[in-house]
């Protein structure tokens, strides 16, 4: 079996971008949740992405919109690999010309790539109303309140609110689609962090940090970035930390419209739900006052960051030319 023959049948990958059209090419068979075209037709001007996803709640600073990088990026070959997906990625078991495209693919991260894999188009409709019903969550219990919840407090919340609404079954089916899809197929190589969709994080676990909104794991977490703020400066602020993966899940499919159903773009710079080490201790700092900044590669030019890299106990997650298919994440600290 080949890379390319590995997909078939659930992903496949053929878009290709020329001069503001999009040209691919359909598969005969049927595949479940994932297929090679867009999600959404760019040639329908009734309906965009940008549109649909301004009325969701997320924050801008988590999910800032980046424009592709100016053309097309040479089509690169499929990286897949071709063993148990619990066995680690390894970049020394790919060939050079393999090697080069996994590397292009990171350090270009917001561009197309004609071996990119794309939901399939029939799931636009669920992915829009699914990921507006999480929205509805979020709105109802708080930003700060969304970022702990578990996936039966969900449900109970749908029951119970009919601000909310209940949950409807296509809805479910999907979100545990995506949960339990394997990455590994779109371009992501990080280890699964939550095993089961249920993994909850207990809320006498964490502390919530004053003027962020967000919360950390007691212990580690809290005493890593205490020191941080300490040595570095006020000017250090908690900019995401603990992330239920009910919250990663909502950031993930928002990120996937934003991308225009480019799962490999959205996985790029966003750990599908599952895989995101929020969810056991991870957190993202910032400079007060660089707004969407913080989550760029801008941020490692500031003084803070200097700061941060000279202390020499502090690790991010994703650096450079990292062997998970991410982009470079200066602000994302790692906990051991």
């Amino acid at each position: 079996m080949n890379k390319r023959e590995f997909l078939e049948g659930f992903f496949t990958a053929s878009t290709v971008t020329f001069g503001g059209h999009f040209m691919w090419q359909r598969i005969s068979q049927q595949s479940l949740l994932l297929a090679n075209s867009p999600i959404v037709d760019p040639r329908n001007t009734t309906l965009t992405a940008g549109e649909n996803i301004a009325s969701f709640q997320f924050t801008p600073i988590e999910l800032k919109s980046v424009q592709p990088a100016e053309g097309i990026p040479i089509p690169a070959p499929v990286i897949t690999p071709e063993k148990d997906p619990n066995i680690p990625f390894e970049v020394a078991d790919l060939e050079e010309v393999q090697v080069e495209s996994y590397l292009r693919k990171i350090r270009n991260f917001d561009a197309i790539f004609a071996s990119d894999i794309y939901l399939d188009p029939r799931y636009e409709p669920l992915l829009l109303r699914t990921t507006q019903h999480l929205s509805r969550v979020e709105r109802h219990i708080g930003h700060g309140h969304f970022n702990l919840m578990s996936f039966d407090e969900m449900l109970q919340h749908g029951r119970d609110f009919s601000q909310i609404g209940k949950f409807e079954a296509d809805e479910l089916n999907f979100i545990e689609e995506v949960f339990f899809a394997n990455p590994h197929r779109y371009g992501f190589f990080g280890k699964k962090i939550s095993a089961e969709i249920t993994d909850f994080i207990p809320r006498h676990d964490v502390a919530k940090i004053a003027n962020t909104g967000h919360y950390l794991l007691r212990g580690e977490s809290e005493t890593l970035y205490k020191q941080i703020k300490k040595d570095v400066g006020n000017e250090v602020i908690l900019t995401s930390g603990v992330r239920s993966i009910v919250k990663q899940m909502h950031l993930f499919l928002a990120k996937a419209i934003e991308a225009n159903g480019n799962l490999s773009r959205a996985s790029r710079s966003l750990a599908p739900p599952g895989h995101s080490y929020h969810g056991v201790g991870d957190f993202d700092i910032g400079k007060i006052g660089y707004g969407a900044k913080n989550f760029t590669a801008d941020f490692s030019k500031t003084a803070e960051y200097q700061k941060i890299a000279r202390l020499g106990y502090v690790d991010i997650r994703y650096p450079t030319d990292n062997l998970f298919g991410v982009r470079f994440e200066p602000w994302h600290i790692k906990i051991t």
